[in-house]
């Protein structure tokens, strides 16, 4: 062999080794809250089990539509499902409103098991953007939940109203003999 051909074999065969070890290029991935849009009426939704690999983004969507409650709780969860593990491990996400690589920043989850957002919804789209996962092959899952005040809240505050109806109530009978 010339020295020419061992000079393009080995350009070649290390042209050939960089391309076989070169990194895939990361993905995003958007997946949508099932059972939505959100409102009082269908006020829970759940993430579809999604498996999530280090180096992708990963941009779960849902559309929030009026009447809306006062707080809106989110949450996911992720368990890591190698050796058939149910472990869960480590992650954290934010919360932006708009459509995935375009949105507006609101709040970011803290760094924990079972990282919750709580926020006051307006009506629109919005998506969670995973920012870390502890190893590859982690599972998310997770809710979206529309808070709706409980019975006992609704009885203490008519409670309120009332005693400070009354109170206003007498304050004016008391203030009209006076002047009389």
């Amino acid at each position: 062999m010339t020295h020419k051909g061992k000079l393009l074999f080995a350009g070649a065969a290390m042209f050939s080794a960089l391309i076989a070890n070169s990194p895939v290029a990361a993905a995003t991935v958007i997946t949508a809250f099932t059972t939505g849009p959100f409102s009082l009426g269908n006020s829970l939704g759940t993430l579809p089990a999604t498996k999530l690999k280090i180096g992708n983004t990963y941009d779960f969507t849902f559309t929030l539509e009026d009447p809306l409650g006062t707080t809106t709780s989110t949450q996911i969860q992720a368990q890591l499902l190698a050796h058939n593990s149910s472990t869960p491990q480590l992650m954290q996400y934010s919360l932006y409103t708009g459509t995935p690589g375009s949105g507006t920043f609101q709040s970011q989850s803290s760094l924990d098991y079972s990282p919750t957002i709580a926020f006051s919804p307006a009506a629109g789209d919005y998506y969670l953007e995973v920012n870390y996962i502890a190893a590859n092959n982690e599972v998310a899952g997770g809710t979206l939940t529309a808070a709706v005040p409980e019975p006992a809240s609704w009885a203490m505050m008519l409670a309120g109203f009332s005693a400070l109806g009354v109170a206003l109530r007498r304050r004016a009978t008391k203030n009209a003999t006076m002047a009389a």
